[in-house]
């Protein structure tokens, strides 16, 4: 996922668009029983700022499957993440530029690792199991006594 500044300007042009199709080396999920569907989606604009750095305008998708954390289910979740940042070498806290390249793939795997939430649920109002009778709320109440 390499955003190259040379090859924008020799095409005559200080922006260009992008989509990458994104493996990450490792599992970025750590929601127990939940895990990462890849290919990760990625597309955005590139726009050349400077000598040697680029603002990029994009959206990361992704989707997460696994057991729901509350009734055990299986459920599936789409993530889409849009992010506008500078890519400067010369400036703190910014993402680097080496050799008039950029890699995404560090960008990317920070945004996943700081959306992906803390529990995993199949829907928002996931009712969860009684505690008493284990049965899954979600499909009714349970026969206990309360």
């Amino acid at each position: 996922m390499i955003i190259d500044i040379k090859k924008i300007r020799l095409s005559g042009k200080d922006e260009q668009a992008f989509f990458f199709e994104y493996l990450p080396e490792t599992d970025l999920v750590d929601i127990p029983n939940a895990k990462l569907i890849t290919p990760i989606k990625v597309s955005g604009t590139a726009y050349i700022t400077g000598n040697h750095t680029l603002y990029i305008e994009g959206s990361v998708n992704f989707k997460i499957e696994g057991e729901c954390t509350r009734c055990l289910n299986h459920a599936e979740k789409e993530f889409v993440i849009d992010f506008a940042e500078n890519f400067d070498s010369e400036t703190e806290g910014s993402y680097p530029v080496v050799c008039d390249r950029v890699d995404l793939s560090v960008i990317v795997n920070d945004l996943i690792i700081m959306n992906i939430p803390v529990s995993f649920l199949c829907k928002e109002d996931c009712k969860g199991l009684c505690a008493v009778c284990g049965a899954n709320l979600n499909e009714g109440a349970c026969k206990c006594e309360k």
